[in-house]
């Protein structure tokens, strides 16, 4: 009888980059939401929009990565 271990590496790895996607979508959306705010209110907002802007940059990878690490380790 021949006994074959399946990785799962493709799945915790896929999950790891997702949470990381949905946590940087977060960060996009909470500082994006804060720089309308103090710009309506005339307050400073600078590095609002950079924050938002990088944050959405690692979401957008971590999210490739997740796909990537998904296929790659598949059967």
């Amino acid at each position: 009888m021949t006994t074959e271990s399946a990785s799962d590496m493709g799945v915790g790895l896929g999950a790891l980059f997702g949470v990381v996607a949905v946590v940087a979508a977060a960060v996009t959306a909470v500082n994006s939401y804060n720089y309308a705010v103090r710009e309506a209110q005339g307050l400073d907002t600078a590095g609002l929009l950079t924050n938002s802007g990088v944050a959405f940059g690692v979401a957008m990878v971590a999210a490739s990565l997740a796909l990537v690490a998904i296929h790659v380790y598949a059967e």
